[in-house]
Formats: C-alpha cells, structure tokens, sequence
C-alpha cells in the first residue's frame, strides 16, 4: 500500500514539474521568498548582504521557503479541487425580479450605510495629507502648487469656500464634500459588484467583493479623506472594467465616449498615470496584434484621451496663469542614495563639493536622511542646478553608484521597501510634521486649514469609533493582529496583482494581461515615489476584487474573448 502511495507520490509530482504552470509558480513563489529575505535583512538588520556567507545563506533561506511554498500551493490547489467536486452547480439566478432590476442600488445603498458610522467618528471630514494646505494657499493666498493635480486643488476649495460664504459654517461645507465624494464611490463600488456578479455568475464572489467594498477599513476611510488617490482610484476602477467591456461588448459611439470621459478623469487625478498608460501601448501592441480592429480601437481611445487630458490641463494653468516646470520627484531616489552615503561613508573633497552642489549641504542631506522616506532628502535638491547640466549630474550619480553600490540599492530599497516586504513596518512610520502625534499606516486628522470663522471644526459623532480607528492606523495596532495585517500591507497588493498578472499570461487571457499590465505599470510608477504610503496604491487595493474575480469568469474560447 505504501509502496503504491509512493509510486503516486512520483507520478503526481513527475507531471507537475513538467507542466508549463509549475514554472509560473515557481518563479512567483521565488519572488517572495527573495522578498521574505532581503526585507527581513533591512528591516532588522539594517542591511540586505554583506558577504559570500551571508549570501550562501540566504539563497539557501531563499530555496527553501520557495520549496516550502510551492508544496503548500498544491496541497492547497488539491484541497480546493476537492472542495470544488463537493460543491457543485453553484452557480445561481435570483428568482426575485424586484431584487434584479434594482441591484446597483441595493448594493449602494448597503455599502453608503456601513460607512455613514465612520462619517459621524470623523465629521465632517479627514482633512489630510496635501488637502490642507491646498485648500488653505488657494483660498488664502491664490496660490496653487504645482506639485498635485490643479483639478484637485479646486475640487476640495469649491466646498471649503461654499462652507463659508454661503453656509457661513466651512465644517458644513466640508461635510458636503465627504458626502459628495462617499457618493461618487459608493456608486462607483455598487456597479463595481454588479459587474462582477454579471461576469462571474457566483454569488459568493458579488458577496465577498460587497462586503470589502462596505466593511474593509481603508474603503470606510479613504472615501471622507483630502486625497487625489481617492476619485483617482474611482476613475481607475471603471476604467478597467469599461476597458474590459470595450474589447467584450459591442461598444456604441456613446460608449466610447464614456469611456473617454472616463480616462481622461483619471489622468488629471493622477500624473503619474499619464506615464503609465503611454508605457503600456507597446505592450497593447504586442499583445493585440492578431486583433487589428480592437488595437485600434484601442490606441484611438488612449490617443483621443490623452490630446484631451494636456489639453484640460494646459487650460487649467492659464486659468491661474501659472507654467509647468516639471516635478523634480524624479531626483528622489538620487537624494535618497546621496543622504545614505554622506550619512555612511568618508568622502572625498570633490564628492562633498558636488553634493553641496546638487543638494544644499553634504553634512546636512547625511543628518537628514531617512531610510523610509525621502521627503526631507528631497527638499535639499537644488533642481535648477541640476537642470543647467543633467548630463553632468548623472555623470556624477553614475560616479558614486559605481563606488558604493551597496548603499546606492539598499537606499532605494528601504525607501520603497513598503511596496515589495510584505511584513515590512517602515511605511507606516512616516509621520506628519503638523501633527507629529498622528503617524503610522494613515494620517486620521483634521488639518487646522483657517481660524475663528474660517476654522472646519472636529465634531466627531462617534469618538469611541474615531479613537478605534485611530489606535489601529495611526498608532499601528492593526500590526498586533497576526494574519489579519496582511490585508493593511501594500506588498500584498502588488503580489496579488502580480499573480494575477502572470496567470493570465499562463493561461493567455489577453484582455485581463492588457488590464492588469496597466495596473501593474502605475504600480511600477509608484516605486519611484518618495516613500511606500498605502494612499499612492488605494487604486490597486480597490481593483483588486474585480482583477481576482475576473479569473474566475466562465472560461470562453480564444474568439469569444473578443466578444463576451
């Protein structure tokens, strides 16, 4: 018997190690163990390899958690297939014809009330991140920084100036701003389950994906937030499902009109977006084709959207008669690498003399720096110096990251370390300088935008429900709560996305290969961002349930995926 067993054991293993999927689960299950290691290294050490030693070691670490893993990914694909056998003919049909027709508003209506309670824990509103200060220099002094999306800068004004001169009360004007924009994205979210019960057929995925639409913390917080990433991740999200119609459904010049509309929403939310979107027409080329008529349909849309998106944008600087100079996010990492080697290392005359060149002072960007954010290493850049002659600032980065190149990766994975660690702790501690008492995974406050008349006050509701939240992201409780903290971590969205990704390619889905491309590309943005914050990737998190549900849609052949 035993012997039979084994002989099966053999069989089993023989055939999977040979088929074309094992490679895909193998180099995904590689990716994390190198990232369980190296961010284990940073995080506790300070360092990821420092010698052959600790190199043999961790390979072998490496090795063996990626055998670990894999066994425990079959073990759990044969589990699943027997649960499956035992469960079937699930899919089902509402015999209540109230309940189908008026489904988009039942699920808004459920995902609006479980967040009206945390409305009233922090009424009006979170008044965080850059709102604040753009609200307080467009009103006060009509000034406007360049630096975020203008169309933002408007969005949260218009309501802050309703409140005051027309309500005489800023605090009711920005309550009107939480409830218009919990509106726009409860909406956005009800269709969001609609379209994934219409293209599943499975009831417990339109359940699961409304109850972390309704229930899953950052969804109740980030609605009533003074963030861009909020109507940007909206937008993203019926982006790729309108895409995803485009290419499915018989598409009508409205259609295409909406879904115009659509992306050009998105891209003035987001700059970085723009970047994005340009970078994955090569791949939309490649991967479409055999398919001539959806590329061009396809380009046409991106084309059409982008010309309206630099024209909007351009209409808006002349409105306040400003010129775009370029962001200098760019120089982040150069800052980052520059702040860890003047902090670490002995320079030379001519090293300290190029950075107080480039970057203010050497022995003030080594002080400042900090491994998890660059945002104080950033302030130090003198762009217009670097500006005069680029070609010679890159000369001299190539110069330093040719003579330390250790610290010159480390730097950059620390400072981004967020986005790849799954267990990593740095994100979560930048805080703010307004507010130093309030840091960790979110900022839950009330910026003080004016004073007296011009005040928005904090009359929260619900303090108990205010004071939770607080103790679980400001104060990094969330992180005491093993198992359930993976779900507050950005890693585990782009290794989610990124497994979705490559099952497509596995399976060669080319509709879902174009979408998450995009998704992972605007991801891919966000690595050259100033620090790992969990607001820059909330359009990730709210695609994630459409993305994953999407593998489970009825299986259709390769010509019927151009017309579902």
């Amino acid at each position: 018997m035993k012997y039979i067993n084994r002989e099966k054991a053999v069989k089993y293993i023989k055939e999977n190690i040979t088929d074309r999927k094992f490679n895909y689960i193998t180099f995904f299950w590689i990716i994390i163990a190198t990232q369980f290691v190296i961010g284990s290294n940073l995080q506790t050490k300070g360092y990821s390899i420092r010698n052959i030693t600790e190199l043999i070691i961790a390979l072998g670490k490496i090795i063996g958690l990626s055998i670990l893993f894999i066994i425990i990914h079959y073990c759990t694909l044969e589990l699943y297939k027997k649960l499956k056998e035992k469960t079937k003919n699930k899919n089902y049909k509402e015999s209540n014809k109230w309940i189908e027709k008026y489904k988009f508003e039942i699920y808004f209506i459920i995902i609006i009330a479980c967040w009206i309670p945390t409305l009233m824990a922090f009424y009006p509103c979170i008044i965080n991140y850059d709102g604040g200060f753009q609200i307080r220099d467009y009103f006060f002094f009509k000034k406007i920084n360049l630096g975020h999306p203008i169309i933002t800068t408007f969005f949260y004004t218009i309501f802050y100036t309703y409140g005051v001169n027309s309500l005489n009360s800023p605090t009711l004007g920005m309550l009107l701003f939480s409830l218009f924009q919990m509106t726009l994205m409860a909406a956005i979210f009800a269709y969001a389950v609609k379209f994934i019960e219409k293209e599943t057929n499975k009831k417990y995925l339109r359940n699961i994906s409304l109850i972390i639409y309704s229930l899953f913390p950052y969804n109740q917080l980030f609605p009533m937030m003074t963030t861009k990433d909020v109507v940007f991740a909206g937008f993203t999200l019926l982006f790729i499902i309108n895409l995803y119609k485009m290419f499915c459904k018989k598409y009508k010049v409205l259609n295409y009109i909406s879904l115009i509309f659509i992306t050009v929403m998105m891209l003035l939310f987001r700059n970085n977006a723009v970047y994005a979107l340009i970078v994955l027409i090569p791949f939309a080329i490649i991967i479409l084709i055999k398919n001539k008529k959806q590329l061009k349909n396809f380009l046409v849309i991106i084309l059409i959207s982008v010309i309206i998106y630099q024209t909007v944008n351009n209409l808006l600087l002349k409105l306040i008669n400003e010129e775009s100079n370029g962001s200098n996010v760019w120089a982040c990492t150069f800052a980052q690498a520059t702040g860890k080697i003047a902090n670490e290392k002995e320079l030379t005359d001519i090293e300290k003399e190029k950075i107080s060149l480039y970057f203010t002072n050497y022995e003030v960007i080594g002080k400042t720096y900090k491994p998890y954010i660059a945002d104080y290493t950033m302030q130090l850049i003198k762009i217009d110096e670097i500006r005069k002659d680029k070609k010679e600032f890159f000369k001299f980065m190539i110069q330093l990251a040719k003579k330390y190149p250790r610290e010159f990766i480390e730097s950059y994975l620390n400072t981004i370390r967020g986005y790849w660690y799954i267990l990593d702790k740095s994100f979560s501690s930048v805080h703010n300088d307004d507010c130093p008492e309030k840091y960790g995974a979110l900022e839950l406050y009330c910026f003080k935008v004016g004073k007296n008349r011009y005040e928005v006050k904090d009359e929260s509701k619900l303090p108990k429900l205010k004071e939770f939240y607080s103790r679980m992201f400001c104060e990094n409780e969330y992180q005491n709560i093993y198992g359930i903290r993976i779900l507050f971590q950005p890693a585990t969205y782009f290794y989610i996305l990124l497994a979705c990704l490559l099952y497509s390619i596995y399976k060669k889905q080319k509709i879902e290969i174009l979408i998450e491309m995009y998704l992972f590309l605007y991801f891919l943005t966000c690595f050259l961002s100033p620090g790992a914050i969990i607001r820059y990737i909330y359009a990730i998190i709210v695609c994630t349930p459409v993305i994953v549900s999407l593998k489970k849609r009825n299986n259709k052949s390769e010509e019927e995926q151009w017309n579902c």
